[in-house]
């Protein structure tokens, strides 16, 4: 029954999104709601941007459905994450149609991650000193839920990328509910992984669509509810920790993005062609390649992640390691390359798989 439920899953939302997404996309350059030019996103010719809408269905219907059938606590889980999901949906349809200013974004992707709290939804560290307290709970929980919906929509600049390092987060929790018996989260993930697969048949480079700022946020906002539940059944520091390696390349991307903006004084929320994957772009590899990179250290960081929710100390320390490197050793080269900024845009504008 078990296994039942997880195919279900996973099955209806690949299904709807690999169904829908083609439609959408006629749609889309129909009503010429193509690529827009924002600061970021260097691809020369149109590409309809609003795919995010078909994995939001496709992964809603899902969980739905197999709540329908099968229960066990599915509905329930949907239910609280229901209200949050659909405002930041139509938070992300609104600024893929009309390019929302940076405030009016958070304030939304806040109001969100408050109903998320209200719900009885929250991130534990384990540490009960902070954990015992009310406010600290709402505004970490706050903070965690829009960092990680901030990460995901950062880290859309390539085809194929917020996508694929979604499935391999998703695919991942999936491992871990399935050892922690956790039947509504896996639900919860694998209709996630199925939605992320299916769009990736459109979206691996030369993609055709793009997932928006509409399935960027989507994702990073149900990733990091799911985190936040697995903290909850399994109030550790080790699970905390875990569930934040799984998650941790679109994180570190945004960690990288704020401090070198901060060390090249300019401002915080100004989009630039700096991150991870420009910078591999910049160092000869294909888009391609750069996926590979990628994927290979999200996968490693997950390994790492479900390792050190089973207690294990020395997977955390080699995450840490890990994150500590990558971190360094991409910094210094997102700083030096300020230099070349002008060189830097006219490279990638010539690739036409970066998306921002």
């Amino acid at each position: 029954m078990f296994l039942l439920q997880a195919s279900v899953a996973f099955i209806v939302a690949f299904s709807i999104v690999a169904i829908s997404t083609p439609f959408i996309r006629r749609l889309a350059l129909r009503w010429r709601l193509g690529h827009k030019p924002n600061g970021r996103k260097v691809c020369s010719n149109t590409i309809p941007h609003v795919g995010g809408i078909g994995m939001a269905i496709g992964t809603l219907v899902a969980i739905a459905l197999t709540g329908v059938l099968f229960d066990g606590g599915t509905l329930s889980l949907l239910g609280r994450m229901l209200l949050p999901v659909i405002l930041i949906v139509t938070l992300g349809i609104a600024d893929d149609t009309k390019s929302l200013r940076a405030g009016q974004k958070l304030t939304i992707q806040v109001f969100a991650a408050v109903i998320v709290v209200f719900a009885g939804i929250q991130l534990v560290t384990g540490l009960r000193l902070l954990d015992q307290s009310s406010l600290f709970a709402l505004l970490f929980t706050c903070f965690y839920l829009v960092g990680i919906s901030s990460s995901v929509n950062l880290i859309d600049g390539l085809d194929g990328l917020a996508g694929g390092l979604s499935a391999i987060s998703a695919g991942t929790f999936c491992v871990l509910a399935a050892l922690l018996g956790a039947q509504p989260l896996l639900v919860v993930s694998l209709a996630v992984a199925g939605a992320c697969v299916a769009f990736l048949i459109y979206n691996f480079p030369p993609g055709r669509i793009y997932m928006g700022d509409t399935g960027s946020m989507f994702l990073g906002l149900v990733l990091g509810i799911i985190a936040c539940s697995f903290t909850m059944l399994q109030p550790t520091i080790n699970t905390f920790v875990g569930v934040g390696f799984i998650l941790m390349i679109p994180m570190v991307d945004s960690w990288l993005a704020i401090a070198r903006r901060l060390a090249l004084h300019t401002p915080v929320f100004q989009a630039d062609s700096l991150h991870m994957h420009h910078v591999l772009l910049l160092l000869g590899c294909s888009p391609r390649q750069t996926l590979a990179i990628l994927y290979f250290m999200q996968a490693v960081m997950a390994i790492l992640g479900v390792l050190t929710t089973k207690g294990l100390v020395l997977p955390m320390i080699l995450g840490f390691a890990l994150v500590g490197l990558i971190y360094v050793s991409f910094i210094r080269i997102m700083v030096a390359s300020k230099e070349r900024s002008e060189t830097v845009s006219a490279k990638l504008a010539s690739i036409p798989s970066l998306e921002k």
